[in-house]
């Protein structure tokens, strides 16, 4: 993949920086909760991932479905959905997924996770970003004055730092799941999430 100069520059910035010397916080923060599940539910999963992460893309098609099925559906865990951008091209489609109608945030983070090698890998990422948008209802204008929302970005940056710093996170997908009562790490199976979901669940009996 041809690496732009907006990719470059914020590879750059991240690996000069380095993920615990971000700023904790961004003037303002700007992103509105994505969950699934009930807000009263016993168990709350932090999910912080990439969308450029196919190990998150595994998840999210794969493992999550018959999660919800048995746990949020339920009522008995909600899963709340935080960006954890790796490199420009996640910065931008963070911004754009963010920027879709509420009702289309999820199916368009479908979309990205089941075409990662079409959009990810592309010549020009963010004009691909851009059709996937106008598809699920984001006009071009609009997409494109996510991408160079500067606020938007740096709330990002700030949500990556401060996980990074709060739990320890490294790698993506990571799970903290009731605020660090149990930690998944990387590609995991459903029994894995059972267990953890299982345990917890018997100690509030």
């Amino acid at each position: 993949m041809r690496m732009t100069k907006t990719l470059l520059a914020v590879t750059v910035f991240f690996i000069l920086l380095g993920a615990g010397s971000l700023p904790a916080r961004a003037s303002g923060n700007v992103l509105a909760e994505r969950s699934k599940g009930k807000p009263d539910a016993p168990i709350v999963v932090k999910e912080y991932s990439s969308l450029t992460c196919s190990h998150c893309g595994d998840f999210f098609i794969k493992t999550l479905p018959e999660l919800e099925k048995k746990y949020v559906e339920t009522g008995k865990v909600r899963f709340v959905f935080l960006d954890f951008p790796l490199n420009g091209i996640d910065l931008k489609a963070s911004a754009v997924a963010h920027c879709m109608p509420k009702d289309q945030y999820f199916p368009f983070v479908s979309t990205l996770y089941k075409n990662i090698e079409q959009w990810a890998l592309a010549e020009n990422p963010e004009q691909t970003l851009i059709q996937y948008a106008k598809l699920g209802g984001l006009d071009e204008e609009k997409a494109r004055a996510c991408i160079r929302n500067t606020k938007l970005l740096d709330s990002f940056v700030a949500q990556r730092s401060e996980a990074s710093q709060k739990y320890d996170i490294k790698a993506t997908p990571t799970f903290i799941i009731n605020d660090g009562k149990e930690k998944l790490e990387g590609a995991r199976s459903v029994k894995d999430f059972s267990d953890a979901f299982d345990k917890l669940l018997t100690e509030k009996k």
